[in-house]
């Protein structure tokens, strides 16, 4: 995008008009700004946003597998601009990416220092999570590996590949766990 400034003055200018009315989303989606916490509209403070989205939006999720998902759902694929429904809206484009990208690339990190056996437990607390058939997830994964789109951007070859050894290595362990997984 850096290539193409008409694009991005293209975006600047259309933003506000593309993101539709945060009463349009329900609550659930973000805590209301009533929340005590001071340091949200903070100006002198320029992590505020970024803060307020770890104590609350990511706060609420079990642990930093759930997160780094979630964080990496809300990048956009082909830009690597982080969209939040609501946050986007209130905060601005620019503003509400930076303090995304600034999460994730710490969650991130916590996981790099996380020791395997805990990966095995992350990772079946986000299928209990999601509610999801931990057959159906654990078969899904190994095919896929779309896991491999979670990492932030610009994160070091290294990191990704740990990470990436880290989830396969998890997901050999949970999948040992069930017999029909050994079938096929």
């Amino acid at each position: 995008m850096d290539g193409f400034p008409e694009r991005k003055r293209q975006l600047d200018e259309t933003a506000s008009a593309e993101l539709p009315a945060p009463e349009l989303f329900p609550s659930a989606v973000l805590p209301h700004s009533d929340l005590p916490h001071s340091d949200l509209n903070d100006a002198s403070r320029p992590d505020g946003l970024t803060d307020y989205i770890g104590e609350t939006v990511l706060h609420s999720l079990p642990n930093d597998l759930t997160r780094m998902i979630y964080l990496a759902s809300l990048r956009d694929c082909n830009s690597g601009l982080y969209l939040h429904p609501e946050l986007s809206y209130q905060h601005g484009l620019h503003a509400t990416d930076r303090a995304l990208r600034t999460c994730h690339s710490r969650v991130f990190r916590r996981l790099l220092t996380t020791r395997l056996p805990e990966y095995v437990s992350q990772l079946r607390e986000y299928i209990r999570y999601t509610r999801g058939e931990t057959l159906t997830v654990l078969k899904t994964w190994r095919s896929l590996q779309a896991y491999r789109a979670t990492v932030p951007v610009g994160a070091l070859f290294i990191s990704a590949e740990l990470f990436f050894l880290n989830i396969s290595v998890a997901l050999e362990i949970l999948g040992k766990e069930m017999p029909e997984l050994q079938q096929s």
